[in-house]
């Protein structure tokens, strides 16, 4: 008997969906649930970090005074964000960070151009060794902070970051410059004229 291969096809499929008898609980016998490994909300990574959204896309760096107020308020907020902890991220190592002023101190002092250094040069830890401050008369640009501690110090951003300075900051009596050291393409200008 010769049979179709759609009957066949049928029976096959059939075969495979027949429903599994109910199984009789014998009332003596309890069951016991298999364990469940659970990981601890500790050991677990912590959560992605979202930045805030960038006043103005990369490789741009500059937001000056006449931006739209919009814009000034995501440079602020983007530039609280660039230096504050993120999940995950190395305490701050206000020792190390201490040692890195030492030996920028002379570096951003020979960077500075202003005719009046004595009184505006000073290089501080900022917020516990979180920020690295060149503080210059004249001088300070989107390039300064890499300069001074990538080519002149020889100190990688990355290096920084691991003892959790996440931000090397310039400012001059123009503008400041904001240097990430977790993403060495994230650097953020603003006008921002020292008085002291």
């Amino acid at each position: 008997m010769k049979h179709s291969p759609l009957l066949l096809v049928l029976f096959v499929s059939a075969a495979g969906c027949d429903d599994p008898k109910p199984t009789a609980v014998d009332a003596g016998k309890t069951t016991v649930p298999s364990a469940t490994v659970t990981v601890a909300a500790k050991d677990a990574a912590p959560p992605p970090f979202t930045m805030p959204e960038r006043p103005i896309p990369k490789p741009e760096t500059m937001v000056t005074q006449n931006a739209p107020e919009e814009v000034q308020m995501k440079a602020i907020a983007y530039m609280v964000a660039m230096k504050a902890p993120h999940p995950g991220d190395a305490n701050a190592d206000e020792a190390y960070a201490n040692e890195l002023v030492a030996k920028l101190k002379p570096i951003s002092l020979a960077m500075d151009k202003g005719d009046n250094k004595a009184k505006w040069n000073r290089t501080e830890a900022v917020a516990g060794g979180r920020q690295i401050d060149l503080l210059m008369s004249d001088g300070c640009d989107a390039k300064a902070p890499f300069n001074a501690v990538v080519q002149r110090a020889n100190v990688p951003l990355a290096t920084l970051a691991s003892h959790g300075v996440f931000v090397i900051r310039c400012n001059d009596q123009k503008r400041q410059c904001l240097q990430s050291t977790r993403d060495p393409d994230d650097v953020l200008c603003t006008t921002a004229p020292r008085h002291r």
